[in-house]
């Protein structure tokens, strides 16, 4: 199983959610939280804020798991792939700026990351059951 760490970047009550290069080998063109896959041996929390850097320049603590979702995106029949979701704390002060993983970002609530024609299949699942706001 691919373990893959996602973060719960939030300002008020918006999120931060990238849009995918047309490259990406899963859901190329869709809007996602930033993170990515551990690198051996990496303990999640780091990983999560290693990726979070590494993506988007912004600085974050990983503060605890909320949910993690599994898919099937190798097509055999089971879950291959893991999504767990931090909520995390902004430690730095630094605007966004996008590595070449993402085409675009925007802050959004709620009902606004909802209503985008094309998000990760974890996200509508997490807001339905986990966010208040």
């Amino acid at each position: 199983m691919k373990e893959i760490q996602k973060a719960l970047i939030k300002k008020g009550n918006k999120y931060l959610v990238l849009l995918r290069s047309p490259c990406a080998l899963h859901f190329p063109g869709f809007w996602d939280f930033s993170g990515g896959k551990l690198e051996a041996n990496e303990d999640r929390f780091a990983g999560v804020e290693r990726e979070v850097l590494e993506e988007t320049q912004i600085k974050v603590k990983a503060l605890k798991a909320v949910t993690s979702y599994e898919y099937d995106l190798d097509g055999v029949g089971k879950p291959t792939h893991r999504f767990t979701l931090f909520n995390v704390k902004i430690i730095s002060k630094n605007d966004v700026q996008l590595s070449d993983e993402h085409l675009e970002y925007r802050w959004a609530t709620k009902d606004e990351v909802k209503m985008l024609e094309k998000v990760e299949p974890y996200i509508k699942p997490f807001f339905e059951m986990h966010a208040k706001a």
